[in-house]
């Protein structure tokens, strides 16, 4: 088979790019023919992939026929972009043109069997009504639906092409529920496959039983913004000065709120490191290396570093959002210790309720693994539900069925 991978930001750096990423290497190893298009900075090295480069027809940004930043599916990217919210009608047709030209181009050369699309929003709604006499199936990863509250603007262009695809891909059930909610779509053309972990590279290497680490090493991953709650964990950790513990921080991120989290550790910088992005191999010795790893976001879809610390051994302290609900459902695990999520009162400036509320119970579920000597861990969670080739299974299921 014959597969266009469409993905309208960078192929790598976020939770998408990794999904994207996983998904064609397993497409290459089942034998398909793969080609991407995908947006990057003009000058930025393609992070390499299982595709060739023949194969990767990439929208440059920033050059002088298309002098905008790219535009992020989320506020707050781990590079330098734009917000949807910041464009005009002007803005948003020159960038549906720019995709349009290099998918078209794309599609004539390779001519695909099926297109595979990330994120419900622009592109995917440009794809599905221009070529509806092919499969077209995208995937959610959630950041489209905040972005579909914020914009509503775009809503209807995004709807318009949604509607017409033949099946998406959704992270959870609860997730499912909500696109049918939000885009007025049959649930029927709705497929929960999940997301994964590469089990070859996130692993754990500590027995059972284990000595803490002294002091304990806590670690936190992703983007470093107010939507994961990074000035809340910092401010956690400020309150907890009578207790010996480091906090690693992988992940970068820019403008103000970057700003907000830098100035905000340098109240505790004694106790925290920064490390920026780092690649799986490395975040994933981090994470072995590692005593506990903190998620405090307010929003997410299915949070494969959840995944990604629980396999390599650590225990997990996330907020109780439907991604992490699901997973602590569906591995029963005492690993997996879930707080209550504080109510978003401005989605545009995130803002929160009760923030001492949200800092104390931070504080609170860090401070059982700080204040004893040893830790027995509970038994390994059962995550093969988890892994790529069980995520695989499902998306080429529906590649298969797809009408």
């Amino acid at each position: 088979m014959k597969i266009l991978h469409i993905i309208s930001q960078r192929p790598d750096s976020t939770g998408s790019g990794i999904y994207l990423q996983e998904i064609i290497s397993q497409a290459v190893r089942s034998g398909h023919q793969n080609f991407l298009v995908c947006g990057i900075k003009d000058g930025d090295p393609l992070m390499p992939t299982d595709i060739e480069p023949k194969h990767i027809a990439p929208v440059l940004f920033e050059t002088t026929t298309n002098p905008g930043r790219i535009i992020g599916m989320s506020d707050v990217m781990p590079y330098s972009s734009r917000t949807f919210r910041s464009l005009d009608s002007e803005a948003v047709n020159e960038y549906l043109d720019v995709f349009n030209q290099k998918i078209t181009s794309a599609v004539n050369r390779f001519q695909p069997d099926l297109i595979h699309t990330h994120h419900l929003w622009l592109v995917s709604s440009l794809v599905a009504e221009r070529y509806q006499h092919l499969p077209v199936i995208t995937s959610c990863h959630g950041s489209e639906l905040r972005q579909f509250q914020q914009c509503p603007l775009l809503r209807a262009p995004v709807l318009a092409g949604c509607r017409k695809l033949k099946k998406i891909l959704a992270l959870t059930q609860i997730q499912k529920r909500e696109i049918v909610e939000t885009y007025g779509v049959d649930p029927e053309t709705i497929s929960v496959v999940g997301a994964g972990i590469n089990t070859s590279i996130f692993k754990p290497k500590r027995p059972t039983t284990d000595l803490k680490c002294n002091p304990p090493q806590l670690l936190y991953a992703g983007k470093l913004s107010r939507a994961k709650g990074v000035l809340w964990l910092l401010r956690a950790i400020q309150e907890l000065k009578g207790f010996d513990l480091h906090l690693h921080m992988a992940g970068s991120g820019s403008g103000a709120e970057y700003q907000q989290c830098v100035e905000q550790a340098e109240k505790v910088k004694n106790r925290v490191r920064f490390y920026g992005a780092l690649s799986q191999h490395r975040l994933s010795d981090l994470m072995r290396d590692s005593d506990i790893f903190i998620l405090p976001s307010l929003y997410e879809g299915l949070p494969l570093v959840v995944l990604e610390a629980l396999a390599c051994g650590c225990r997990v302290i996330a907020t109780d959002l439907p991604g992490t609900r699901e997973i602590s459902n569906r591995i029963k695990s005492e690993r997996l210790n879930l707080i209550k999520t504080p109510q978003v009162l401005n989605m545009d400036k995130t803002v929160i309720d009760n923030e001492w509320g949200f800092i104390s119970a931070l504080t609170d579920a860090l401070l059982p693994h700080l204040t004893s000597a040893s830790v027995v861990l509970p038994d390994e969670p059962d995550l093969s539900y988890y892994t790529w080739e069980a995520v695989y299974k499902r998306i080429h299921t529906t590649w298969q069925n797809c009408p």
